[in-house]
């Protein structure tokens, strides 16, 4: 029997499979490997694939993969990550011995399965904003501001194409087995052969499938998305919201806080399930107070991880000072939140905040700040008057 700590495990590759924007298959979001891609290879023949059963292997040993390095990053900043919360949904212990998992697996019936039971489609970048924190590929908003800048690395790239092998990845995954089906955009409402696919699919298969949805909440599901999200089993709507009110609408620009309270309400409405999603980064990290009382207020479900790249984003790359100012609005912040779990994530954020960041990427920061800023004619000292003074310095941390 092995003994050893596992202190690596992640259930994800035995589950899992994840197609990228640009059709490349993996077994998680945090993985972006071009290895396989839906033209040669379906998301359900990935997932038997020699690659795949080779990651597996190395789990089951405690093997730490490159791969793996954003939630290795995770944890290490605030204790929690990715890999984490996946154990947890299944029951998974962390930091236990090699044999336990091989056990775990056999029990819940895990080890050898012939079809994926969680799929996550990043079908299209087509999409409404483009959030300060994120990439081309993820927004057609962004990408086209990135080509007007000058700055976009792929500006012949068609990300927002809806292409026949999409199509056909997104149509074979949903079959018979599969529980999760998690589709992401872009902006999903807003794709319309993801609604065509979704409406097409039969009532007993549907039945048996729990359907999550990521949306930044300004567009409104209309009738037939509110139909989509009541055939299946359940229906699980992911808000992604980093600010509250007027300061949503500089972080992830243009949001419209009056869109998103319209898209809640509709949800309230017709019972549909749904929790805050939040990326904390330097942007926002002053910012939380206000977002978490507003949340904790309306007794919403929420979730909250911290941005890994791009590293001039992440939430340690600010000033001590500022960084003393987010510690000390974050610990007023009460412990009212709906979704337990996010009490010990408070305690993370918080302890982040009392040890020294970084600033090797300060200046990064400030020139892509106010590049987008004079561009969309934005001032992020209109939501963060206390960082003028450090925009284009060199910031000597304390020792």
């Amino acid at each position: 029997m092995d003994k050893k700590i596992n202190r690596y495990f992640c259930v994800q590759p035995f589950v899992n499979t994840t197609t990228r924007i640009q059709g490349q298959n993996n077994v998680c979001c945090n993985i972006n490997s071009f290895e396989s891609t839906i033209k040669s290879q379906s998301p359900g023949k990935f997932f038997l694939s020699d690659r795949v059963k080779k990651m597996r292997e190395k789990m089951l040993k405690g093997v730490k993969l490159d791969e793996c390095s954003l939630c290795y990053y995770q944890e290490s900043m605030v204790n929690n990550s990715h890999r984490i919360e996946y154990n947890k949904y299944y029951n998974i212990k962390n930091d236990q011995q090699n044999e336990y998992y091989d056990k775990i697996l056999k029990k819940l019936r895990l080890s050898d399965l012939d079809n994926p039971l969680y799929a996550e489609l990043h079908i299209s970048n087509l999409c409404n904003l483009k959030c300060l924190t994120c990439n081309e590929r993820d927004s057609s908003k962004f990408h086209a501001e990135n080509k007007l800048l000058g700055v976009s690395y792929d500006p012949s790239a068609e990300y927002s194409n809806f292409d026949i092998n999409k199509y056909k990845a997104l149509d074979s995954i949903i079959k018979r087995g599969l529980l999760f089906l998690d589709i992401r955009g872009g902006e999903t409402l807003m794709v319309p052969e993801v609604k065509k696919i979704l409406t097409e699919v039969e009532d007993d298969v549907a039945k048996n499938i729990t359907l999550k949805i990521q949306t930044n909440g300004t567009i409104e599901p209309d009738k037939n998305w509110i139909e989509i999200f009541k055939k299946f089993k359940r229906t699980k709507v992911n808000l992604s919201i980093d600010a509250f009110g007027n300061d949503n609408h500089y972080v992830r620009f243009p949001s419209d806080w009056n869109k998103i309270t319209a898209t809640i309400k509709v949800l309230e409405t017709h019972g549909i399930k749904f929790i805050v999603n939040t990326v904390v980064s330097n942007i926002n990290l002053l910012l939380l107070d206000k977002l978490f009382g507003w949340i904790q207020e309306n007794k919403y479900l929420n979730y909250f991880y911290i941005l890994e790249s791009p590293e001039h984003f992440r939430p340690t790359n600010l000033p001590q000072s500022l960084l003393d100012i987010a510690l000390k609005r974050l610990q007023n912040v009460s412990k009212d939140f709906e979704n337990k779990d996010c009490h010990p994530k408070l305690d993370d954020l918080i302890n982040m905040c009392k040890s020294s960041g970084t600033d090797t990427h300060w200046q990064t920061f400030c020139k892509e700040i106010q590049m987008r800023d004079k561009y969309r004619q934005n001032n992020i000292t209109n939501i963060i008057p206390q960082i003028k003074e450090y925009m284009n310095a060199k910031v000597q941390r304390d020792q």
